[in-house]
């Protein structure tokens, strides 16, 4: 049976309902649409979920 844990949002503070959560797992906030990361999971923390959009460094 998956479990289902619950955090609040970080942003305005709605509860997140995380079905079988793990860490990495990003989730969408219902009210607000923040984009959250689960951080650790007993028990269940989030936090921001940010882009990657910066390339490695080459090497020199």
């Amino acid at each position: 049976m998956e479990t289902l844990e619950a955090a609040k949002c970080l942003v305005c503070g709605a509860l997140l309902e995380v079905p079988g959560p793990w860490v990495g797992l990003e989730v969408e906030c219902p009210e607000c649409q923040e984009v959250l990361r689960v951080v650790e999971v007993q028990p269940l923390r989030l936090y921001y979920a940010f882009e990657s959009d910066e390339e490695p460094m080459p090497d020199e």
